[in-house]
């Protein structure tokens, strides 16, 4: 029989054989590949995780907090190292749907978490952006998790953030829109934080319509 291959670097995944792990799904991903995504490192903001130098408080929280509510609790699983960001890109900038299974193996821990909430939400992506890449990212990921994703949300389209300032970014209406009733605790999943605006853009509309604790899961964190 074929040796299953890692679905990252797609070299054959050799796993010691254990009685905790017997019944368990084959690997997905070789034990190299799964310790090259990295913890977070360094002094961190304890509510955005962001690194800080030279900073006693959290420059992009003072900013962020001027004009939105603070999320309830913001949880970063991994640094954005040169490895997650080369896997971030292989699934979302060229495609590779497959990786979805990567990412949903690496929540498998938090699964419990995940459903403590009244709904879960993967943050959409505008319809231009799923006409290009032809899936909707973080929903692809949740659809390979026992953990129901509510579609309550909707994404219109917006200027590349990457190319704006924060300032500019701000002055941007917001993009997300609720289409159906929602309450009471949510978890927005998405893959990056950043800035953060696009959570508290999703976290302004859904409180907008009276649910009362937001939280956010990403995968990385720059």
């Amino acid at each position: 029989m074929d040796r299953l291959k890692c679905l990252v670097c797609l070299q054959p995944v050799s796993e010691p054989l254990f009685l905790s792990n017997y019944f368990s799904p084959p690997r997905i991903i070789c034990m190299e590949c799964e310790a090259a995504f990295e913890q977070l490192q360094g002094q961190r903001c304890p509510h955005c995780h962001r690194l800080l130098v030279d900073e006693k408080t959290c420059s992009d929280c003072r900013f962020m907090h001027q004009y939105f509510k603070p999320l309830d609790r913001i949880q970063i699983l991994y640094d954005y190292n040169d490895f997650m960001k080369e896997v971030i890109h292989a699934y979302k900038g060229r495609g590779d749907i497959k990786l979805a299974r990567v990412f949903a193996y690496l929540l498998r821990g938090h699964l419990s978490y995940m459903k403590s909430f009244d709904a879960v939400i993967a943050l959409p992506t505008s319809d231009e952006k799923l006409k290009q890449r032809g899936f909707s990212q973080m929903e692809e990921i949740l659809s390979h998790l026992p953990v129901p994703c509510s579609r309550c949300l909707t994404m219109s389209s917006r200027l590349k953030q990457s190319e704006l300032t924060k300032k500019e970014r701000l002055k941007q209406v917001n993009p997300f829109a609720v289409s159906r009733p929602v309450d009471g605790r949510i978890l927005l999943i998405d893959d990056i934080y950043t800035t953060g605006l696009t959570v508290h853009h999703a976290a302004e509309v859904l409180r907008a319509q009276g649910v009362h604790t937001v939280e956010v899961l990403t995968f990385a964190r720059p």
